[in-house]
């Protein structure tokens, strides 16, 4: 998977459960930044949000949040969730020979 369709799945996902978050579609997104934005507190203050985020992500993408979730240090921007994901998306690539 590229890295820009994981950008936009995350952004999706993110946007429909954090409503602070402009989604894809909205015209309002236009030039808005994504990579950048911090997930606690910019774009919500609660943990359980975080958490069914995570839960979220994980489902779509397959992955897991072992030690941080989202919003957590390491992965405070939505741009540090994409580039997780895409790390542990790669990895789990099967080499080719």
């Amino acid at each position: 998977m590229d890295k820009k369709r994981i950008r936009d799945e995350v952004i999706e996902v993110l946007a429909n459960k954090l409503h602070r978050l402009p989604t894809l579609a909205d015209g309002d997104s236009d030039g808005f930044d994504f990579a950048s934005q911090r997930l606690m507190p910019d774009i919500t203050d609660n943990h359980l949000d975080i958490a069914e985020v995570a839960m979220d992500l994980e489902d779509a993408f397959g992955v897991n949040f072992e030690e941080v979730l989202p919003g957590g240090e390491g992965m405070e921007t939505v741009g540090k969730v994409i580039d997780f994901i895409a790390a542990r998306l790669d990895a789990q690539a099967p080499v080719a020979k």
